[in-house]
């Protein structure tokens, strides 16, 4: 909506750094995250009887891996889109399919082979292997400290392809890069197919 508006141009105007413009929502959706998080750790096993982390330590890694991967993600859907009802679409494409295929509604165990693969295109599946094997003291249905690796790969990867295609206003049609650069965000989740 900030580009759409004309915003950004007066950023650009005034000198503020695309860097800036694109951190500053990232910060404070971490920090959001963060926040609900603490929430659900400590509600759920008082009010649904969930079984807490066994190991505490990987449990707040991969929540901040995941964190980071996710907003990264958001960050690089927000500057590809055209307009802020592109952007939902785009993010509908990652959050369905992250709800069934991710581990979330459906374990990764009972996919079929070729579904897992395409599961593992998502942040979400990452997440609940990593979870799973290295925090909840379950079996992971491939290399948890690999999906860990995934997760914080999308999301370095995400962010400097952001940054790399950060335009300042809507209206320019020249852009440093194309979009269907932004595919090369699922770099880290195929390499981790062919790996893990």
């Amino acid at each position: 909506n900030a580009r759409e508006n004309g915003i950004f141009r007066s950023y650009k105007i005034n000198g503020v750094p695309s860097v800036s413009i694109l951190s500053i929502p990232a910060i404070s959706s971490m920090l959001h995250l963060l926040i609900v998080g603490a929430i659900i750790t400590i509600t759920a096993p008082l009010l649904f009887q969930a079984p807490l982390p066994v190991n505490w330590v990987n449990f707040i890694l991969i929540f901040l891996v995941t964190a980071f991967a996710c907003t990264g993600l958001s960050v690089l859907i927000g500057v590809i889109s055209s307009s802020s009802r592109t952007s939902l679409l785009w993010s509908q494409l990652i959050f369905i399919p992250s709800m069934l295929l991710g581990g979330l509604m459906l374990p990764y165990s009972m996919l079929p082979a070729a579904a897992g693969k395409v599961a593992q295109l998502l942040p979400a599946t990452h997440a609940m292997n990593a979870f799973n094997g290295l925090a909840m003291g379950k079996t992971a249905d491939f290399n948890a400290w690999g999906s860990v690796a995934v997760l914080f790969f999308t999301g370095a990867l995400a962010f400097g392809l952001a940054i790399y295609l950060f335009s300042w206003d809507s209206r320019n049609t020249t852009r440093r890069g194309n979009l269907l650069l932004a595919l090369l965000v699922l770099l880290p989740a195929v390499v981790g197919i062919l790996l893990f």
